[in-house]
């Protein structure tokens, strides 16, 4: 059994579907920060990041996949490389830039608008996952201070498969089921399958990469890719306080 930092979070061969979701995370970005801040920090302090640091505990994913509506927020849906959404649905924000390769990680942060409510939404952007953070309370960080509040960001905040803060374990499993990890107040659940694309999806693909290829070279690298899905939820009080959702796609 891999170890779930090999298995997710470590350096991977790009695959030519990995490199062309790269290219095009790269090309959108400068629209999703126009206008906006942008800075770099040489900083771990970010405790709420599952990209920081590599987590060596030992995870074997399931072959099912999860429902994709945990995988949208506030109108943003991961693996759709909606980065530039961003500032249209929740407002401008500063990007932040923090590591390097595997753990290099662009994060744009929101935080509630009501005054005593300290809620956060973070939209993290790695090599290959997309990630967002829906959290509660909690210390705060370097470049905190840079999160930017929207009206959007409340304690009523969900996924249209209704995760959210303040839910207990039994209602988080209502909906994801019983989890693959348990320790203590945390739950994980991960996910890795192989899945065929669409006909339409291979077209694609085969448009986008910048190499013409022959077509059994496209049928080799485009036919299959691998999804990964991994959520952490954690409890205080018994209910739900801290929700990571993450995505990617590679070979």
């Amino acid at each position: 059994m891999k170890t779930l930092a090999k298995l997710k979070w470590g350096a991977r061969k790009m695959s030519p579907r990995s490199l062309i979701a790269t290219l095009l995370f790269v090309l959108t970005l400068p629209f999703a920060v126009a206008n906006a801040q942008s800075t770099r920090l040489e900083d771990d302090s970010d405790w709420w990041s599952i990209l920081r640091k590599d987590d060596s505990r030992e995870v074997k994913p399931k072959k099912e996949l999860l429902s994709d509506s945990n995988f949208q927020i506030a109108g943003v849906s991961l693996s759709e490389r909606q980065f530039q959404r961003l500032a249209a649905k929740l407002g401008k924000a500063t990007e932040v830039e923090r590591g390097d390769a595997a753990i290099g990680r662009h994060q744009i942060c929101y935080e509630s608008a009501k005054d005593g409510e300290k809620i956060h939404l973070i939209f993290e952007f790695g090599e290959v996952e997309e990630t967002f953070y829906l959290f509660s309370g909690g210390e705060e960080w370097k470049g905190s201070e840079l999160c930017a509040r929207s009206r959007l960001v409340t304690a009523n905040l969900d996924t249209p498969s209704g995760l959210r803060l303040g839910l207990t374990k039994a209602q988080v499993e209502a909906i994801l089921g019983a989890p693959d990890f348990m320790a203590g107040e945390r739950m994980v659940y991960f996910r890795e399958v192989r899945k065929k694309t669409t006909p339409k999806e291979f077209e694609q693909m085969r448009k986008d990469y910048p190499r013409v290829l022959s077509d059994k070279e496209a049928h080799e690298w485009f036919d299959f890719f691998d999804v990964d899905m991994y959520i952490v939820t954690t409890f205080k009080n018994s209910k739900l306080n801290y929700l990571a959702v993450s995505r990617s796609e590679t070979d």
